[in-house]
């Protein structure tokens, strides 16, 4: 598959199946502001990360190497509430 079709994937599932977040969005605009690379995940794969937390049952997540802070948004919510 090439890129493009890849991201048109991608833009087509976030486009349905996503909703705005603006917890998320701030996290984008302030790595862009400090002027941080683009790293982010896609949306879609980071709700596949949070989905994998909660399948699992996990209860702590840690990631390592984080950019800018938006994969462990997503990791953190796929915990159970306390």
């Amino acid at each position: 598959m090439s890129r493009e079709v890849g991201a048109a994937v991608d833009d087509h599932i976030a486009g349905h199946l996503l909703a705005e977040d603006e917890a998320l969005d701030t996290v984008l605009a302030a790595s862009a502001a400090a002027g941080l690379p683009p790293g982010a995940i896609a949306a879609n794969q980071a709700k596949v990360l949070r989905l994998l937390v909660r399948m699992h049952g996990g209860r702590r997540v840690l990631e390592i190497a984080t950019l800018g802070g938006y994969s462990p948004i997503w990791l953190a919510r796929g915990l159970p509430e306390k």
